[in-house]
């Protein structure tokens, strides 16, 4: 088992996927609900989405060797369990965050880029009868390009509920456990 310091590595690990996945749930949702936001907030974003996972599997992997020196190898209670799984569901909504949140900010990147060609800015073009008609930009991908954010922009801030609802029942479990002596060792 990793210790640090005659301590198991484990109780110190798990702080870093707890702020890291809170900080990437509030960073992400505002992130993706306030695109006035995105450019000064991006890199963080970014740069979280990353860390989190990492976090993650560096808390299951101590968790693995801490019940394992605990209880010994495939004689987990129950409790330990739940909370291992609980763990990896955090894990894999948090890697299948990854690609969406990427394409989503390549096609923002995209999105302004044409907003500074002036793409994207829809140009009025006089009517026959003098009323002024309205005609899309010289940008033809802005409209998929919309569409496409939109779907996953819904499907990012899907996995970002899911890791917030995966912290939890994570952390809960394992509070339960130290706390609640739900668990005897």
């Amino acid at each position: 088992m990793t210790t640090i310091l005659e301590l198991p590595l484990h109780p110190l690990a798990v702080h870093a996927p707890i702020i890291l996945v809170a900080l990437l749930v509030l960073l992400g949702a505002a992130y993706l609900l306030v695109p006035p936001l995105r450019q000064r907030i991006g890199w963080a974003a970014a740069i979280l989405v990353l860390l989190a996972p990492a976090s993650a599997y560096g808390s299951i992997f101590s968790g693995q060797q801490f019940a394992d020196f605990t209880y010994g190898p495939g004689e987990w209670p129950d409790a330990v369990q739940q909370h291992h799984d609980y763990a990896y569901w955090l894990l894999w909504t948090l890697v299948a965050l990854v690609p969406v949140w990427f394409l989503f900010a390549g096609l923002d990147r995209g999105r302004r880029a044409a907003l500074l060609r002036g793409g994207d800015a829809p140009k009025p073009a006089p009517a026959e009868d003098g009323a002024t008609a309205p005609a899309g930009g010289d940008d033809p991908a802005a409209t998929g390009r919309k569409v496409i954010m939109l779907i996953l922009g819904a499907i990012a801030l899907a996995l970002l509920g899911l890791a917030a609802w995966w912290l939890f029942q994570t952390g809960h479990t394992g509070a339960d456990m130290v706390w609640g002596g739900v668990v005897e060792s």
